[in-house]
């Protein structure tokens, strides 16, 4: 099995000692999204994020067994994920200012220092109100 990618993320995960009184360490590396771990520090010392890297290895138990690792000459696959579309005349950040301005002129800091304001209530009315002036516009 053999993957191609951008490293995106690498780590030195855990250590300790086997029965046979071995010490170990595992490094994690983040190519395309999927953790790829080795327990080689040489791979972990050369390679960095951003590396395009050539990984081989074997499934085996479940687990994926990292033969080599090494740049890659071929570019990685890209995968396009597609975007919501969404509907909007360009607006929404002049009603947002225009919701705010009213807000400031509904909390009155007279009133505000007598009385107390709800923040809550006084911004769904501004935004309430530009609504209404939206539609009455349209």
């Amino acid at each position: 099995m053999e993957i191609i990618g951008l490293i995106q993320e690498k780590q030195a995960g855990a250590t300790g000692v086997t029965k046979a009184g071995i010490p170990w360490s595992r490094f994690v590396f983040i190519v395309n999204g999927k953790k790829y771990s080795c327990f080689e520090k040489k791979y972990f010392d050369k390679f960095n994020i951003g590396d395009n890297v050539k990984i081989t290895g074997d499934i085996k138990d479940n687990y994926f067994n990292m033969k080599s690792m090494e740049l890659a000459d071929e570019k990685p696959e890209v995968v396009k994920v597609p975007k919501e579309t969404k509907v909007s005349n360009g607006n929404g950040s002049m009603y947002a200012s225009y919701a705010k301005d009213i807000f400031c002129a509904i909390v009155d800091p007279n009133r505000f220092a007598k009385e107390g304001v709800n923040f809550n209530e006084a911004m769904d009315k501004a935004i309430e109100l530009v609504k209404q002036a939206k539609e009455a516009f349209e």
